[in-house]
């Protein structure tokens, strides 16, 4: 189990860094400012990667998620949008990755994004 946790860690580490390395303009900059962040979000994997078998977020995951939500609304969104870059090695559920506010009791809601790609979802937290 542990061996696993840390291939995930090892696979968003990569994953950041490819969206770093293969971003543009100012998606550039979204990514830039948010790989840091959605390193807290590593333990996620085995609930919204599109292969997960995981039937809810871990207290990891939902812990990450909470300093995510509190350091920057935007990133989760900059994940979102890119679920299907091929430079991530991996793709994202959409869905499950919009249920993770819910699946950890985090009050948050889904809307559009800045218009910078194709996908338009944003993450704006309802204080």
């Amino acid at each position: 189990m542990a061996a696993a946790a840390r291939w995930w860690v090892a696979a968003v580490v990569v994953a950041v860094a490819a969206m770093a390395g293969a971003a543009k303009g100012d998606f550039a900059a979204d990514k830039a400012e948010c790989a840091d962040k959605l390193m807290a979000l590593a333990t996620c994997l085995t609930y919204v990667e599109e292969k997960a078998t995981a039937r809810a977020p871990t207290r990891d995951c939902c812990a990450g998620l909470g300093q995510v939500v509190a350091g920057s609304k935007k990133c989760l969104c900059v994940l979102v949008k890119d679920r299907d870059e091929p430079a991530l090695g991996f793709r994202i559920n959409v869905t499950r990755a919009m249920d993770l506010p819910s699946g950890c009791s985090i009050a948050a809601t889904f809307s559009d994004c800045p218009s910078t790609s194709h996908f338009t979802l944003y993450l704006i937290i309802i204080n």
